[in-house]
């Protein structure tokens, strides 16, 4: 399995020759180079998938004043999730509902119970893609992964960010195309959703500015959007059912964005919208508390607020 690029100190690098023929040999330049500002390239070298849309706990994570990644259940975090707001630990400016919105989830366990999830998601991902291999009478050497993007391609870590399935060109053959990975993470309970503007529908053809919705339909956009409405689906019914991190028994304790920005001990920074309703209203970044439920949440990031907010859209608590 093989992908085209990797990164360099956390910026997104090719590795790229001049491109190949069928007989795998390089093309001569007059049969690789279209025209002016056009030439083919054989990409080398590997790199990382960002499942759009999702998010699942993490296995190791960094904790402020230490270097490098710890283990969730590992002392240090055990210690920091008892209570992040200790007064040692220094100031915290989080906003008092937001602190006791995420209380009654933290203290001891806390980071072995996120530890545990983010094991099983892992675990859960492996079978999906194994189970695949299989279907398709594939090894390791001739699997091939199908990416779609959105928006942006690349994250800040210089990780691709695409929506991804096996790929099986024929959509039924062998077997009927099954859902992405990123919808089957879901599915399982294995993931939250974590639904970030504008990447929420890999075949989006319009512009930027028309792919804003109107203010006060973001519940008629929600439904009438199938990958978005399909996924929020899928959330709907593993909760219902206890799967995975819905599990009530033992659910998942923190949000797997909560951990890293608590672990940072960072602010959140990106709107919501709720929707579930159709309001004109982005919701200041610490307010995502008031909507319950993940899937009704759409994150705006900071550098597309003004778009927003020239639309018609409202900041309700910014000031």
């Amino acid at each position: 399995m093989s992908s085209a690029f990797f990164t360099d100190n956390g910026r997104p690098r090719a590795i790229t020759s001049v491109r190949r023929g069928t007989n795998g040999l390089p093309q001569s330049l007059k049969a690789s180079i279209a025209d002016g500002d056009t030439l083919g390239v054989h990409l080398q070298g590997s790199g990382s998938v960002r499942f759009l849309g999702v998010d699942t706990p993490e296995k190791n994570f960094q904790l402020t004043g230490l270097s490098g990644s710890r283990r969730l259940d590992s002392p240090e975090w055990e210690t920091y999730l008892t209570d992040p707001f200790r007064p040692e630990l220094g100031g915290y400016d989080l906003d008092p509902a937001l602190i006791a919105h995420l209380r009654p989830r933290l203290g001891a366990g806390a980071g072995q119970n996120h530890r545990t999830y983010g094991e099983q998601a892992e675990q859960a991902l492996i079978a999906l893609v194994q189970a695949d291999m299989t279907a398709l009478g594939q090894t390791l050497e001739s699997f091939q992964y199908y990416l779609s993007f959105s928006f942006e391609v690349f994250d800040s870590y210089g990780r691709l960010l695409a929506f991804i399935n096996r790929n099986q060109p024929q959509a039924n053959t062998p077997s009927p195309r099954p859902l992405s990975y990123n919808e089957r993470m879901l599915e399982q309970g294995a993931a939250l959703p974590y639904l970030i503007w504008p990447n929420i529908d890999p075949f989006r053809a319009s512009s930027l500015l028309a792919a804003v919705p109107a203010p006060g339909t973001a519940r008629t956009v929600a439904q009438s959007t199938p990958a978005l409405r399909r996924a929020r689906e899928l959330v709907r019914q593993a909760r219902s059912e206890g799967r995975g991190v819905f599990n009530p028994a033992a659910p998942l304790r923190l949000e797997p964005f909560e951990v890293r920005y608590l672990g940072r001990r960072e602010i959140p920074n990106r709107g919501v919208i709720d929707l579930s309703r159709n309001e004109d209203v982005i919701l200041r970044p610490q307010s995502y508390c008031r909507i319950p439920n993940p899937e009704d949440r759409l994150y705006i990031p900071p550098a597309f607020v003004p778009l927003f907010v020239s639309r018609g859209w409202r900041l309700e608590g910014w000031f």
